[in-house]
Protein backbone atom coordinates (compact mmCIF):
# COMPACT_ATOMS: atom_id res chain seq x y z
CA UNK A 1 0.00 0.00 0.00
CA UNK A 2 1.27 3.49 -0.88
CA UNK A 3 2.12 5.85 1.97
CA UNK A 4 -0.66 8.49 2.22
CA UNK A 5 1.82 11.39 2.15
CA UNK A 6 3.53 10.02 -0.96
CA UNK A 7 0.16 9.31 -2.61
CA UNK A 8 -0.98 12.90 -2.10
CA UNK A 9 2.27 14.39 -3.40
CA UNK A 10 2.44 11.99 -6.37
CA UNK A 11 -1.21 12.59 -7.24
CA UNK A 12 -0.74 16.39 -7.27
CA UNK A 13 2.45 16.24 -9.33
CA UNK A 14 0.98 13.68 -11.73
CA UNK A 15 -2.07 15.85 -12.43
CA UNK A 16 0.00 18.97 -13.09
CA UNK A 17 2.56 16.99 -15.12
CA UNK A 18 -0.09 15.35 -17.32
CA UNK A 19 -1.76 18.71 -17.93
CA UNK A 20 1.52 20.34 -18.87
CA UNK A 21 2.54 17.50 -21.23
CA UNK A 22 -0.86 17.59 -22.94
CA UNK A 23 -0.63 21.35 -23.49
CA UNK A 24 2.92 21.11 -24.85
CA UNK A 25 2.06 18.20 -27.15
CA UNK A 26 -1.02 20.09 -28.38
CA UNK A 27 1.08 23.15 -29.26
CA UNK A 28 3.64 20.98 -31.04
CA UNK A 29 0.97 19.05 -32.93
CA UNK A 30 -0.66 22.28 -34.10
CA UNK A 31 2.73 23.59 -35.20
CA UNK A 32 3.50 20.47 -37.24
CA UNK A 33 0.08 20.69 -38.92
CA UNK A 34 0.80 24.32 -39.78
CA UNK A 35 4.17 23.31 -41.25
CA UNK A 36 2.48 20.63 -43.36
CA UNK A 37 0.08 23.24 -44.73
CA UNK A 38 3.06 25.43 -45.56
CA UNK A 39 4.74 22.50 -47.35
CA UNK A 40 1.65 22.00 -49.51
CA UNK A 41 1.55 25.70 -50.37
CA UNK A 42 5.25 25.58 -51.25
CA UNK A 43 4.67 22.61 -53.58
CA UNK A 44 1.74 24.37 -55.30
CA UNK A 45 3.71 27.58 -55.81
CA UNK A 46 6.76 25.71 -57.08
CA UNK A 47 4.64 23.97 -59.73
CA UNK A 48 3.11 27.31 -60.73
CA UNK A 49 6.56 28.89 -61.04
CA UNK A 50 7.89 25.94 -63.02
CA UNK A 51 5.06 26.18 -65.55
CA UNK A 52 5.37 29.98 -65.86
CA UNK A 53 9.15 29.89 -66.37
CA UNK A 54 8.80 27.06 -68.87
CA UNK A 55 6.35 29.12 -70.95
CA UNK A 56 7.81 32.61 -70.58
CA UNK A 57 11.54 31.93 -70.23
CA UNK A 58 11.83 28.50 -71.86
CA UNK A 59 13.40 27.17 -68.64
CA UNK A 60 13.31 23.40 -68.91
CA UNK A 61 11.36 21.74 -66.13
CA UNK A 62 14.26 19.43 -65.33
CA UNK A 63 16.55 22.48 -64.95
CA UNK A 64 13.98 24.07 -62.62
CA UNK A 65 13.82 20.87 -60.57
CA UNK A 66 17.62 20.71 -60.46
CA UNK A 67 17.92 24.30 -59.14
CA UNK A 68 15.29 23.73 -56.48
CA UNK A 69 16.00 20.06 -55.82
CA UNK A 70 18.57 20.21 -53.04
CA UNK A 71 16.49 22.79 -51.13
CA UNK A 72 13.39 20.59 -51.30
CA UNK A 73 15.34 17.47 -50.33
CA UNK A 74 16.87 19.27 -47.35
CA UNK A 75 13.43 20.42 -46.23
CA UNK A 76 12.10 16.86 -46.46
CA UNK A 77 15.09 15.55 -44.52
CA UNK A 78 14.64 18.19 -41.81
CA UNK A 79 10.92 17.43 -41.63
CA UNK A 80 11.66 13.75 -40.97
CA UNK A 81 14.11 14.69 -38.21
CA UNK A 82 11.60 17.03 -36.60
CA UNK A 83 8.87 14.37 -36.68
CA UNK A 84 11.24 11.84 -35.09
CA UNK A 85 12.23 14.27 -32.32
CA UNK A 86 8.55 15.00 -31.57
CA UNK A 87 7.73 11.29 -31.58
CA UNK A 88 10.55 10.56 -29.11
CA UNK A 89 9.54 13.49 -26.91
CA UNK A 90 5.96 12.24 -26.64
CA UNK A 91 7.07 8.66 -25.91
CA UNK A 92 9.48 9.83 -23.20
CA UNK A 93 6.85 11.96 -21.49
CA UNK A 94 4.27 9.17 -21.67
CA UNK A 95 6.87 6.93 -20.05
CA UNK A 96 7.32 9.42 -17.20
CA UNK A 97 3.55 9.60 -16.66
CA UNK A 98 3.44 5.78 -16.55
CA UNK A 99 6.20 5.77 -13.93
CA UNK A 100 4.32 8.29 -11.78
CA UNK A 101 1.27 6.03 -11.99
CA UNK A 102 3.34 3.01 -10.91
CA UNK A 103 4.50 4.96 -7.85
CA UNK A 104 0.94 6.07 -7.18
CA UNK A 105 -0.40 2.50 -7.28
CA UNK A 106 2.50 1.12 -5.28
CA UNK A 107 3.95 -0.92 -8.15
CA UNK A 108 7.20 1.01 -7.72
CA UNK A 109 8.28 1.49 -4.11
CA UNK A 110 9.89 4.79 -3.22
CA UNK A 111 10.37 6.98 -0.13
CA UNK A 112 8.80 10.43 0.03
CA UNK A 113 12.21 12.16 0.23
CA UNK A 114 13.45 10.17 -2.78
CA UNK A 115 10.31 10.99 -4.72
CA UNK A 116 10.65 14.73 -4.07
CA UNK A 117 14.19 14.61 -5.47
CA UNK A 118 13.08 12.46 -8.42
CA UNK A 119 10.13 14.69 -9.29
CA UNK A 120 12.33 17.80 -9.18
CA UNK A 121 14.80 16.17 -11.59
CA UNK A 122 12.01 15.01 -13.90
CA UNK A 123 10.36 18.45 -14.02
CA UNK A 124 13.70 20.14 -14.70
CA UNK A 125 14.33 17.61 -17.47
CA UNK A 126 10.86 18.28 -18.92
CA UNK A 127 11.58 22.00 -18.95
CA UNK A 128 14.86 21.44 -20.82
CA UNK A 129 13.28 19.05 -23.32
CA UNK A 130 10.39 21.43 -24.00
CA UNK A 131 12.77 24.25 -24.82
CA UNK A 132 15.03 22.01 -26.93
CA UNK A 133 12.10 20.68 -28.97
CA UNK A 134 10.64 24.18 -29.29
CA UNK A 135 13.99 25.43 -30.59
CA UNK A 136 14.08 22.66 -33.21
CA UNK A 137 10.53 23.49 -34.29
CA UNK A 138 11.30 27.21 -34.35
CA UNK A 139 14.37 26.78 -36.55
CA UNK A 140 12.49 24.51 -38.96
CA UNK A 141 9.59 26.97 -38.97
CA UNK A 142 11.99 29.79 -39.89
CA UNK A 143 13.42 27.79 -42.80
CA UNK A 144 9.94 27.02 -44.11
CA UNK A 145 8.73 30.61 -43.73
CA UNK A 146 11.80 31.94 -45.55
CA UNK A 147 11.36 29.46 -48.40
CA UNK A 148 7.66 30.29 -48.64
CA UNK A 149 8.37 34.04 -48.61
CA UNK A 150 10.76 33.60 -51.54
CA UNK A 151 8.22 31.59 -53.54
CA UNK A 152 5.43 34.09 -52.82
CA UNK A 153 7.55 36.98 -54.00
CA UNK A 154 8.30 35.23 -57.28
CA UNK A 155 4.68 34.19 -57.84
CA UNK A 156 3.59 37.82 -57.38
CA UNK A 157 5.73 38.79 -60.37
CA UNK A 158 3.38 36.79 -62.56
CA UNK A 159 4.39 36.80 -66.23
CA UNK A 160 7.11 39.35 -65.43
CA UNK A 161 9.21 36.73 -63.63
CA UNK A 162 12.60 35.94 -65.14
CA UNK A 163 14.91 32.96 -64.76
CA UNK A 164 17.50 35.21 -63.09
CA UNK A 165 14.93 36.04 -60.37
CA UNK A 166 14.42 32.37 -59.64
CA UNK A 167 18.15 31.65 -59.62
CA UNK A 168 18.79 34.57 -57.25
CA UNK A 169 16.16 33.24 -54.85
CA UNK A 170 17.48 29.66 -54.84
CA UNK A 171 21.07 30.85 -54.43
CA UNK A 172 20.15 33.12 -51.51
CA UNK A 173 18.49 30.23 -49.71
CA UNK A 174 21.74 28.28 -49.86
CA UNK A 175 23.90 30.99 -48.40
CA UNK A 176 24.64 30.82 -44.69
CA UNK A 177 25.60 34.47 -44.29
CA UNK A 178 24.47 37.75 -45.77
CA UNK A 179 26.29 38.68 -48.94
CA UNK A 180 27.51 42.08 -50.09
CA UNK A 181 25.15 44.75 -51.37
CA UNK A 182 24.02 42.86 -54.43
CA UNK A 183 20.81 41.44 -55.79
CA UNK A 184 21.28 38.34 -53.68
CA UNK A 185 22.17 40.47 -50.66
CA UNK A 186 18.89 42.37 -50.98
CA UNK A 187 16.92 39.13 -51.25
CA UNK A 188 18.60 37.87 -48.10
CA UNK A 189 17.77 41.11 -46.30
CA UNK A 190 14.10 40.51 -47.00
CA UNK A 191 14.44 36.93 -45.75
CA UNK A 192 16.04 38.32 -42.59
CA UNK A 193 12.85 40.25 -41.85
CA UNK A 194 10.85 37.03 -42.16
CA UNK A 195 13.24 35.28 -39.75
CA UNK A 196 12.79 38.01 -37.14
CA UNK A 197 9.00 37.82 -37.41
CA UNK A 198 9.05 34.05 -36.86
CA UNK A 199 11.50 34.39 -33.95
CA UNK A 200 9.19 36.86 -32.22
CA UNK A 201 6.26 34.47 -32.57
CA UNK A 202 8.32 31.63 -31.07
CA UNK A 203 9.49 33.78 -28.19
CA UNK A 204 5.84 34.08 -27.18
CA UNK A 205 5.49 30.29 -27.34
CA UNK A 206 8.59 29.74 -25.19
CA UNK A 207 7.39 32.29 -22.60
CA UNK A 208 4.22 30.26 -22.14
CA UNK A 209 6.36 27.46 -20.65
CA UNK A 210 7.73 29.65 -17.86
Amino acid sequence: MVNTNIKTVVDNILNSYETRVKVVCKVMKETTLLLKCMSREQAEMALQLRDTLAKKESLRKRDFDYLLGDIVLRNLDEEKKVNKILENFQKDEEGMVARFRNILTGTEKIKLSEFRTLSKEILERLDRREKEVSEVLRNFNIEQEVFLAGLRKLVKKGDQIRTKDFKAMTESLRLKQFGEESEIGMVLSEFGKVQEEVKLRWEKVLKSYV
